[in-house]
């Protein structure tokens, strides 16, 4: 098993390639097989490899130029009743404790959020 320390270095490795660049990487999609039924859900290499995060509809962000933010994720939040039919989501809160982001936000604050 892979600990959230390694994940951190790779991190940490690529950030100090970037210098003053900025990084964005998009998980997988969910892909749709026929109008309810899902393909089994694999998340983008690139994406696992540095976030260990094997959720759909996410964004990691690595900005080793920004001074509080350098690593930030943008998750999908709690949902119980998505959850009873696709399953657990680690939501907001929870992935910034697992996933050790700098900061954690909804998804749907991409755009707000991105820019800053």
């Amino acid at each position: 098993m892979i600990t959230q320390a390694e994940y951190r270095q790779r991190r940490e490795q690529l950030m100090a390639k970037m210098q003053q660049g900025t990084a964005i990487f998009r998980s997988s999609p969910m892909a749709v097989m026929h109008n309810d039924v899902e393909y089994n859900f694999r998340q983008d290499s690139d994406f696992f490899y540095l976030t260990g995060f094997n959720e759909p509809n996410a964004v990691a962000v690595l900005a080793p130029h920004h001074p509080e933010h350098r690593y930030v994720l943008f998750v999908q939040p709690k949902d119980p009743e998505k959850e009873t039919w696709s399953g657990y989501i680690t939501g907001v809160e929870k992935a910034k404790e697992l996933y050790g982001a700098d900061e954690v936000y909804p998804i749907n604050e991409l755009d707000e959020k991105l820019p800053q």
